[in-house]
């Protein structure tokens, strides 16, 4: 197992501070995705988009690479105690090395 640039906490604490909006009372947790959950993250999204009818081994291969980070990152969520705004959960990643949000795929 590789050492990790930050902790759970200052992942958790890079989210907060990105965002600035995060109301009292939010729940918050993280999540290490290393080099072996990023593999299985990889093989879940290509038997998902495979069983949902695309074959082309490349297409596939892009499909993920565009959805799962190559390096360790920790999956932050932020659950929120006001359901009335229709939204109750947040995720977001934290580059391991960077301690940088990383950008969702647009």
């Amino acid at each position: 197992m590789t050492k990790q640039a930050i902790d759970q906490k200052a992942a958790i604490m890079i989210v907060i501070e990105h965002f600035g909006d995060i109301p009292p009372g939010t729940r918050c947790s993280a999540v290490l995705f290393d080099a072996e959950k990023i593999r299985r993250e990889k093989e879940f999204h290509a038997k998902l988009y495979s069983k949902n009818g695309i074959q082309d081994p490349e297409t596939i291969r892009a499909m993920v690479a565009e959805n799962v980070p190559d390096e360790p990152y920790w999956l932050v969520s932020l659950e929120f105690g006001d359901a009335a705004s229709g939204e109750t959960t947040r995720l977001h990643r934290v580059d391991d090395r960077t301690g940088k949000v990383v950008a969702e795929p647009a």
